[in-house]
């Protein structure tokens, strides 16, 4: 064994020591915008102008690892809009809540490099996530959690997998309530293809560059009415285009998403407030804490209950 994955644990254990939640649960943050997509999501800004907030892995830190339940719930605890989980098919074709495969000594220390796809869904149920006793957990075990609590968004993390992540939020009754995120150019596929459910289902549409959101703009109605939030990655790096884009957007009707960096020491409240003040609409985060405190700073400016 290298000391490369080790150390890599080790970085990820001090970054989460540092990115615990600063929020408070509050019982009166209850708006139908955090439990179904029907809602806030699916108008237009001109007429539902809240910012929102995507935590990435859940709440997490050293003592409830990315990924897992206790992290989940504290998302919902703590006020995300939508916790983020990633999607991987074992080999009973069942999804399952897990980031690599094969497995990080990071992530799981007795199941570390195993692959999520040759292992059954009691095999994944019995990796212990980091040093923790907590174990991963299923994407139907999740989506029937988050029933009535939080929307769910699912990082499909193999391109043969969307399939199965479409049936799984059909089959879940959770189409309503849960978005998958892939690249726009595998939606379209999708959608050319006839995939079963592609049609039934939300997305979060990857933009890799400004081509992207032209591409997204000639497609038919049919295929951009489902992709409800477009993912700018690297916004700081899209250079002149950004403005004309966003208003692009906005002009299809859909929400545009800006990521926080991936240092949660880094993702302070300004930096938050920094991408809802270049013009996005939901802030992906890295801490959870900092993303509230500058969405109710936002949300009070924009005079809405419930900030």
């Amino acid at each position: 064994m290298t000391n490369q994955p080790m150390s890599r644990f080790l970085i990820v254990a001090i970054l989460a020591l540092a990115s615990g939640s600063n929020a408070q649960s509050d019982p009166a943050y209850a708006g139908p915008w955090r439990n179904e997509l029907d809602s806030c999501w699916t108008r237009p800004v001109s007429e539902c102008n809240r910012a929102l907030t995507i935590v990435h892995g859940g709440d997490w830190n050293i003592e409830y690892p990315y990924d897992s339940m206790p992290a989940f719930q504290r998302g919902f605890d703590n006020q995300a809009d939508v916790v983020k989980g990633d999607f991987r098919v074992n080999k009973e074709n069942v999804g399952m809540v897990m980031h690599s495969s094969p497995i990080e000594v990071y992530e799981s220390i007795n199941c570390f490099h195993k692959k999520v796809e040759e292992m059954t869904t009691a095999e994944c149920e019995k990796c212990q996530m980091e040093i923790t006793s907590y174990n991963f957990t299923s994407a139907p075990e999740l989506l029937s959690w988050s029933a009535g609590k939080v929307n769910v968004m699912f990082c499909v993390k193999e391109q043969r997998d969307i399939p199965r992540a479409m049936s799984t939020l059909v089959e879940s009754n959770a189409s309503h309530r849960a978005l998958l995120e892939i690249s726009v150019s595998l939606i379209i596929q999708a959608a050319a293809a006839n995939t079963p459910h592609w049609d039934e289902v939300y997305y979060i549409a990857e933009l890799s560059t400004p081509a992207d959101v032209q591409l997204l703009s000639t497609q038919p109605q049919a295929v951009i009415s489902r992709c409800l939030l477009l993912e700018f990655k690297d916004w700081e790096k899209w250079g002149p285009a950004l403005s004309s884009d966003l208003a692009l957007v906005h002009k299809m009707g859909l929400r545009a998403v800006g990521v926080t960096a991936s240092n949660p020491v880094q993702a302070t409240k300004g930096a938050h407030l920094d991408i809802w003040h270049a013009g996005f609409d939901v802030v992906y985060t890295y801490n959870l804490g900092n993303a509230v405190e500058a969405r109710v700073e936002v949300n009070t400016e924009r005079g809405l209950p419930m900030p």
